[in-house]
């Protein structure tokens, strides 16, 4: 909720009001609460209250381009070293349900939201293969950072065709990404989530931009 917006930068959140919004008890948000303050989505506001924290455009900006760089070291180290025929045949699997998903020619918004899981999918597989725990422990932590994650779709609702049109360039992207990495070049692979991370970072913030 507070990486899709749904709660506010600066807004309070008590255990009482989230608990009757997600139809749960109050002891499971009691519990999640001070977690979620330790991991930087939340900042402590009096004696037991909590606030969504809030990140200025710069901020995400960096976020996400020093996301590419990691991300691009993980497919180059990836790449370096072969991945193996399991990460691939992952990786192949996640380039079939883009593409069944693109085959409709349009996306609803349960299409968008499949397109988000396959998307975080897809970026942890390469993270986690190149078998760096440092690197993926950073990754990680750049995204917690709100419209950084792979897995958060930030898209204009009302322009279906032009959000076809950029998930679509996105996975295209992905299709390449996935061959630079069975041909082991490394480079290229690098050079290409550099490229992937410029188009999410001009279409999320053009939108912000708008409204």
């Amino acid at each position: 909720m507070i990486l899709e917006g749904r709660l506010a930068p600066g807004e309070r959140v008590t255990e009482a009001a989230l608990a009757e919004r997600l139809g749960l008890s109050r002891t499971p948000i009691r519990n999640v609460l001070p977690a979620l303050a330790a991991e930087g989505y939340l900042k402590p506001v009096g004696r037991r209250g909590f606030a969504v924290a809030e990140f200025s455009d710069t901020e995400s900006t960096e976020a996400l381009e020093l996301r590419a760089v990691l991300e691009g070291q993980a497919g180059r180290m990836l790449a370096r070293k072969g991945a193996s025929p399991e990460v691939l045949a992952d990786l192949d699997t996640c380039l079939a349900e883009g593409d069944a998903l693109f085959a409709k020619g349009r996306l609803d918004a349960e299409d968008k939201e499949q397109y988000g899981r396959m998307n975080a999918r897809f970026h942890d597989l390469i993270v986690e293969g190149a078998g760096a725990p440092i690197l993926l422990s950073l990754v990680e932590r750049l995204n917690r950072v709100p419209f950084v994650a792979p897995g958060i779709i930030v898209v204009d609702h009302d322009d279906e065709a032009s959000v076809f049109k950029l998930l679509f360039l996105a996975h295209g992207h992905h299709h390449a990404i996935v061959e630079a990495i069975r041909q082991r070049d490394s480079a290229r692979v690098e050079m290409l989530f550099r490229e992937h991370a410029n188009a999410q970072r001009q279409s999320t913030f053009e939108l912000r931009a708008h409204g």
